[in-house]
C-alpha cells in the first residue's frame, strides 16, 4: 500500500480492514500481507523507486491514497504491468489508457456525474444550482 503523507484516517480504515479480514478464520479463504509506504507522493523519482520496490516484493496489486498530481504517475505503471491499482478516489481527470488496453486503476468511490444527470433529467428540472467542492 502507498500512502500520502497527512492520509491518518485513511490509514486507520485500511489497517482496521486488513486486521478483520485476518482475523476472520472461519470465512477467510487466504490471509492478506500489507507492504506499507507513507511518502510525500509528489516527488515522482521517490514514487517510482517505490513502486518499483513493491513490485519486487511479489505484491500482486497496490492500494493507496495519493496526491492527485501522482495519480498519473501509479495509474501509468498499474497499466504498464498490468498491476491492480486500487484507491479511494480518482482526481477528476483520468485519462483512458490509450493503448486500447484494460484500465488497472479502480477507484472505491462510484461517478456521480450520471446520477445527477439522471436526478434532473427524472424530475424535469429547467434551472438548478449546483455546488460543488474538491480536493483537485
Amino acid at each position: 500500500a502507498i500512502f500520502e503523507q497527512g492520509t491518518d484516517e485513511v490509514q486507520s480504515a485500511f489497517k482496521y480492514a486488513m486486521l478483520n479480514h485476518n482475523l476472520n478464520v472461519s470465512s477467510r479463504r487466504f490471509e492478506l500481507q500489507a507492504y506499507v509506504d507513507v511518502i510525500n507522493t509528489a516527488d515522482a523519482f521517490k514514487l517510482s523507486r517505490l513502486i518499483c520496490n513493491q513490485f519486487s516484493r511479489g505484491v500482486y496489486s497496490m492500494l493507496g491514497a495519493v496526491s492527485p498530481d501522482s495519480f498519473d504517475t501509479l495509474h501509468s505503471y498499474s497499466n504498464t504491468f498490468q498491476m491492480p491499482f486500487v484507491t479511494p478516489w480518482f482526481p477528476e481527470k483520468v485519462l483512458t489508457p490509450s493503448s486500447g488496453f484494460l484500465d488497472f486503476a479502480l477507484s472505491m468511490r462510484p461517478d456521480y456525474h450520471q446520477a445527477i444527470i439522471d436526478t434532473i433529467q427524472f424530475y424535469g428540472w429547467r434551472k438548478i444550482i449546483y455546488l460543488y467542492d474538491s480536493h483537485d
